[in-house]
């Protein structure tokens, strides 16, 4: 997923072109250390999905600082949605009834609760054909029947609403009325309608009622009427196109796999389409279409063109399309991201540009059918399984289409290009806050696949992703990270804790400490030069260490592992002297020496946590002076305001003093003084380009 007016401002920070970098230790030469390649082609962008909540500020809805939809199983699972809709974008009103079919997961079931949001009236609600009580208070929806069910007992339920769908969560998105400009800008009025859905995280129930949690995975059937100018597209199959009623038709399409309630699509617009056939390196054709608006037909045939290589690509990759039988379709939309609806991937407009730059935005919604569509994370704390690999997926193709040079740039573009204290701070991958925006769950997750890579080898590696993706019992289902670790774990025949455990758990990077030492070689003995490194930081990490010699004009190339505290390894050269040892030559890892520069912010606290009304502290450091901003997000990733902290000034050792870290008192209040409910929230650090994430509660 890719958010609106978000990609192209991050587009503008990033260079095109960018180097490889290493650390390089010096012995006996006074080669500066970082020296760096000369390979200088283009880096494609990055496809960004989530992304740092300054570029996105003023976005969230105003429902936005509300918690998600619960977690909770609720005592029932949804088999089955069948939903009916209707749409008019002359009033941007939804009109609808779903046919809900739920299987009681406990005895004596009397009631349960759906999402819906306020805005949305509810007409009716039947259960088995007959009317129900039920009360609509916020988002939740609550539905009382007798008899009550027993265990595995299922029933069907019809909901009847109606309404004017809001604009919902992080991204003010949910079912979105808009319009198109047909291509004749210099007549505003020769526009046309636009409605498309954008659901993730949890904005489904802002436009039907349902379960709105990705663990609760059902088929889903969807007919919508609209007028006959305007095509709908969504999810499956399209079964039959009707004329409802003069000037109306009725699009009815289906889905024959299991789908998360955030991956149900509809696009309706004046869609000029058409279809290819597909024959991927594994599995059966797959049939690819394409949904456009008029005006951008060559633009969209000429980026749209590598699809089928693509497909090809993942599927040597991945394994077979998971969803056999069914189309693989980009529809575009009037919104400034792509979303990677099942079966029927969004793309906004504005994406479509007739050169390709937005190529790796392609690969990476289309690598989504895999990671993210298929196998779909069972909480939202494990977003990163989706985008961590969907983004790590953008590099492989890069690797594949491009060439390692250009793999190389990319890597080093999404870790130290962007993040410049290499995530310290950002948060926890195994829990990030918040789940969007967030570049950490997309540039740390590929980063931790390509370290995984480098620890366990091509072979294993490979063999990992494709059995995770066509796992019989993960695929088509629910995926937790330790599930995923465990298929990581078998493909390389060994414990992987060590190494997984810090870099999800924690938001630290190693620290080495490195010595190195020679013996010019005597008497026809060789010469050697061994190497000392020293993890300073906790917990210990394990990761995979290229290492480069350079001896007398020649390169010797060896990997270590490093794992322990201390360590030592040496290595004999045939030759009269060894001139320089190159640490990490191509960006293969992330660590940092102690000598160079610590993260440039750093921000400890609050004390206390949970913060009660007389408020809390935070410490401040930083490598430089800089201005530094704070900025207050609630646990749904709304805006809520900032303060500025002011021109901030160095902290640390200077040459005669200790200069204390700066503090920052707060109360838990918003920056208009308003008092914060009980609840879990977010401060955003800035200074400059670097960034520290704090979570906080606030009780009452």
């Amino acid at each position: 997923m890719a958010p609106e007016n978000s990609l192209i401002s991050v587009l503008k920070l990033l260079p095109n072109g960018l180097f490889r970098f290493s650390w390089l230790l010096l012995l006996l030469s006074s080669q500066p250390a970082g020296a760096l390649g000369t390979d200088q082609s283009p880096v494609p962008a990055p496809a960004i999905c989530g992304l740092p909540s300054h570029l996105v500020a003023g976005l969230a809805a105003d429902k936005a600082d509300e918690p998600p939809p619960p977690a909770d199983d609720r005592g029932y699972d949804v088999l089955n949605y069948d939903l009916d809709i209707r749409l008019d974008p002359a009033d941007r009103t939804i009109t609808g009834t779903v046919a809900i079919q739920v299987q009681s997961l406990r005895d004596d079931m009397a009631g349960l609760r759906l999402d819906l949001v306020e805005e949305l009236q509810v007409d009716r609600v039947l259960v088995a054909g007959q009317p129900a009580l039920f009360s609509h208070e916020g988002d939740s929806l609550l539905v009382d029947f007798t008899p009550a069910l027993s265990l595995d007992q299922s029933m069907w339920l019809d909901v009847d609403w109606h309404g004017v769908p809001p604009r919902h969560g992080p991204f003010s998105a949910g079912l979105m009325f808009r319009r198109h400009d047909a291509g004749t800008p210099d007549d505003p009025s020769d526009d046309v309608p636009a409605i498309a859905s954008v659901s993730e995280p949890w904005s489904a129930h802002s436009w039907w009622p349902c379960k709105d949690h990705p663990a609760d995975k059902a088929l889903v059937s969807l007919a919508v009427t609209v007028p006959e100018n305007l095509p709908a597209v969504s999810n499956g199959r399209l079964l039959a196109i009707d004329e409802v009623e003069p000037g109306w038709l009725r699009f009815s399409w289906q889905e024959d796999y299991p789908i998360a309630t955030y991956l149900v699509s509809v696009a309706v617009s004046d869609y000029v389409s058409w279809h290819e056939d597909c024959l991927p390196g594994s599995g059966p054709q797959v049939e690819l279409a394409y949904d456009v608006f008029p005006h951008k037909l060559d633009d969209a045939a000429h980026d749209f063109a590598p699809t089928c290589e693509m497909i090809q690509f993942m599927t040597g990759l991945a394994g077979p399309y998971p969803f056999s039988g069914e189309k693989y379709a980009q529809v575009m939309i009037n919104w400034g991201g792509a979303m990677e609806h099942q079966t029927a991937t969004s793309i906004g407009a504005f994406m479509v540009t007739g050169d390709g730059y937005f190529e790796t935005v392609i690969i990476h919604e289309l690598a989504h059918q895999w990671f993210g569509d298929s196998l779909t994370p069972d909480r939202w704390a494990d977003i990163w399984l989706n985008e961590g690999f969907a983004r790590y997926c953008e590099a492989l193709w890069i690797e594949h289409s491009r060439g390692p040079e250009a793999f190389g740039d990319f890597m080093h573009l999404i870790g130290p290009g962007i993040h410049e204290d290499l995530f310290v701070g950002e948060g926890l991958l195994s829990d990030p806050d918040p789940i969007f925006p967030n570049l950490l769950i997309y540039d740390k997750g590929a980063w931790v696949l390509h370290m995984l890579r480098q620890l366990i080898g091509e072979e294993a590696f490979f063999s990992f992703m494709a059995s995770y993706a066509t796992d019989p019992q993960l695929a088509l289902n629910n995926v937790t990270t330790d599930q995923m670790i465990h298929r990581a774990e078998e493909a390389a025949g060994r414990d992987l804790g060590e190494f997984f455990t810090p870099w999800l758990e924690t938001d630290q990077v190693p620290v080495l400490s490195a010595q190195t030492t020679t013996r010019v070689a005597e008497d026809g003995s060789p010469a050697q030069v061994e190497l000392t490194l020293t993890q300073q930081q906790d917990p210990l990490f394990e990761f995979a260490m290229p290492v480069a010699i350079y001896s007398l004009g020649d390169r010797i190339d060896e990997q270590i592992i490093v794992s322990r505290r201390r360590q030592v390894w040496r290595w004999k050269v045939a030759g009269a002297k060894i001139d320089s040892l190159l640490l990490d030559p191509t960006g293969q890892a992330l660590f940092r020496l102690a000598t160079t520069q610590g993260p440039g912010l750093s921000v400890l606290g609050p004390w206390p946590n949970p913060v009660r009304p007389q408020g809390a502290v935070f410490t401040l450091s930083l490598a430089k002076e800089e201005r530094v901003n704070a900025a207050l997000y609630s646990i749904r990733g709304k805006r809520l305001g900032s303060w500025d902290l002011g021109q901030l000034s160095a902290t640390g050792t200077d040459d005669l003093t200790v200069l204390s870290p700066h503090t920052w008192s707060w109360h838990p209040v918003d920056p208009q003084g308003r008092a914060l409910a009980s609840g879990v929230y977010w401060l955003e650090f800035r200074a400059g380009t670097h960034r520290s994430v704090r979570k906080l509660a606030v009780l009452r």
